[in-house]
């Protein structure tokens, strides 16, 4: 069940979360040690217990069923051969557009989605161009360079990639600690001043999707700090501004939930205004009164 992941930095993400995406996109290092996790994941989104609760889940014949990998309404798309093709995303549309008999959400993951031929992956993306309700979709890829961009940017990512491969210095991550500190605290609520003194090194999208990173790092080190539990983020807990190790979970949880939120509009939109989009986003996190 998902409490069997709580040293996966998005736990607590997914186990607070109140209304679900259409699609889903995993990045990973490996497919096979994330797999578990996302199908836990996925159970969730099917399983009327929401797949927390140890004890109605024990007995719960829908997640027996799915472990057994004969439920219904959970697909699995994996490449045949060296690509995924067309003919699997079609007959894959064909199987969702039965309503469930189960009454429950119909879930389809496509492992190594980064495997999608350029005719599979446009079929997929007039698929989830136009969501139908109660199908989640699940994309899982350790190469997204590779998914299309009008794909990525019709899913919610999320990078599962270990933290010890993010290339942070000490000063990177103090630095988005302080800017953090400052908005959230409100001892600074000067736009120009905060960006001049923590932004001006980040120029691009690439760099500004950076920090965004570093932030997403900085909270889950936080929360995991917060559960005592041990992940391989929590090297830099040391280094992170005080007044940020004082927050409720409460609030870490908020906080997570928001920069996600704007890291996966950074990475969705194209032709970004970059200073403008930055400023709403402080202006969101300084919203929030402590």
């Amino acid at each position: 069940m998902l409490d069997d992941y709580k040293d996966n930095k998005f736990y607590n993400y997914f186990k607070n979360l109140k209304n679900y995406y259409h699609a889903y996109l995993f990045e990973v290092d490996n497919l096979e040690l994330n797999l578990p996790f996302i199908l836990a994941f996925s159970k969730m989104l099917i399983c009327k217990n929401h797949y927390t609760n140890k004890e109605k889940c024990e007995s719960c014949n829908i997640c027996h069923l799915i472990d057994k990998n004969y439920y219904e309404d959970l697909k699995i798309i994996e490449p045949d051969g060296i690509s995924i093709k067309k003919e699997q995303i079609l007959n894959l549309q064909k199987e969702l557009s039965l309503k469930s008999s189960n009454n429950t959400n119909q879930v389809y993951i496509i492992e190594y989605a980064d495997k999608l031929n350029l005719s599979a992956a446009n079929s997929l993306l007039k698929f989830i161009e136009e969501p139908m309700e109660g199908i989640i979709g699940i994309l899982i890829t350790t190469d997204i360079k590779q998914i299309l961009p009008t794909i990525i940017s019709r899913c919610s990512v999320f990078s599962l990639k270990s933290s010890k491969n993010l290339q942070y210095n000490n000063l990177e991550i103090q630095d988005m600690s302080k800017f953090l500190s400052l908005i959230i605290t409100k001892k600074e609520n000067s736009l120009p001043y905060l960006k001049k003194e923590y932004l001006n090194k980040y120029l691009t999208k690439k760099d500004i999707l950076k920090t965004f990173n570093i932030m997403e790092n900085i909270f889950d080190c936080l929360i995991n700090q917060k559960f005592s539990i041990s992940n391989d983020n929590l090297y830099f807990y040391d280094i992170i501004d005080e007044s940020l190790k004082e927050l409720l979970l409460n609030d870490l949880l908020f906080y997570l939930e928001k920069i996600i939120e704007f890291k996966n509009k950074l990475i969705n939109v194209s032709n970004l205004n970059i200073n403008l989009f930055m400023d709403r986003f402080i202006i969101e996190i300084s919203r929030v009164m402590l």
